[in-house]
């Protein structure tokens, strides 16, 4: 639901670091080592204050087979490793120790896409001082997001608590399988992705419509949501749905929902949404099948 503007995606600077990520030759599973510089690009933590107010780029980061989670000092240490566990999660989702899709991680990587963890008031990362660009297609909220942390406890099927990294984190790592496979996932039409999320909005609309037809199941009123913004939003529904994190039985996510989405569990989307249950579970493209917890390699 919150995907950012294109404006707020590309941070292009000034300062002399390379401009191409590297792509990482082997996929060591991740420590979760919290870090206080970026390996790479010390133009980060660049001292000068960098936006109004008296930030200073006093960073945590944590690297996820080659992605970084980054995240100010003020955000709670807990919460970005959680986070980071679950983008663990979704790029290795059999948690064998080895990226589900080495094609898909390659190209995050190479593209530079991060996972920030901030407050909606941080501008800081949106202006850092570093040469290079980073990607963000979305971010986690510390002060006002959804965390599936209750102690010890982590993930929706033992907290009973929707946890917003599910998608958040998703919608960044999403990217990787669009640009990868654009037949498939593309946000543009024709893609199987597109012509199954018409069906379930009832009819191809380009423009947002009035109302939506009765027969639709994915119905989202947003206005500032455009027919790509749509199709990011409803793989995100149906994943969600098929790896069964949706499930009434596990929170009230779906019900809370039903305004925007109607289906809840695998079984629904099998018969309901033949074409985009049909698109998720083709195991050539290694899509997550399990829910992350924020439990990598731990369970």
């Amino acid at each position: 639901m919150r995907i950012l503007l294109l404006s707020q995606i590309l941070v292009l600077v000034t300062l002399g670091c390379s401009r191409n990520s590297p792509i990482p030759t082997s996929f060591a599973p991740p420590t979760f080592e919290v870090l206080s510089r970026h390996p790479k690009y010390d133009c980060l933590f660049d001292t000068q204050k960098i936006v109004v107010g008296e930030y200073k780029p006093d960073l945590q980061i944590i690297e996820v087979f080659g992605m970084y989670v980054i995240a100010p000092d003020s955000a709670p240490t807990n919460y970005v490793i959680h986070t980071a566990n679950v983008l663990a999660q979704y790029i290795d989702n059999d948690e064998d120790g080895i990226p589900d899709d080495p094609a898909v991680l390659k190209y995050l990587v190479n593209e530079n896409v991060v996972v920030p963890v901030w407050k909606e008031t941080d501008t800081a990362f949106r202006s850092t001082r570093c040469g290079t660009k980073f990607n963000f297609a979305a971010s986690m909220y510390y002060d006002h997001d959804q965390w599936g942390i209750a102690g010890n406890l982590a993930g929706i099927e033992k907290t009973g608590k929707w946890d917003t990294n599910l998608e958040e984190v998703w919608h960044i790592v999403t990217k990787g399988w669009r640009e990868t496979y654009p037949k498939a996932f593309g946000d543009q039409k024709p893609s199987l992705l597109t012509d199954a999320m018409d069906i379930a909005r009832g009819g191809y609309f380009k423009e947002l419509p009035a109302q939506y037809p009765d027969k639709a199941w994915y119905r989202y009123y947003d206005q500032t949501c455009d027919y790509y913004c749509q199709a990011h939003e409803y793989i995100y529904w149906a994943l969600m749905a098929n790896i069964g994190a949706l499930d009434p039985k596990l929170t009230n996510k779906c019900e809370r929902s039903s305004h925007e989405w109607h289906i809840c569990t695998a079984s629904e989307l099998r018969h309901k949404d033949v074409l985009v249950s049909r698109l998720l579970n083709d195991m050539a493209f290694k899509l997550p099948t399990r829910i992350p917890d924020g439990s990598y390699l731990r369970d």
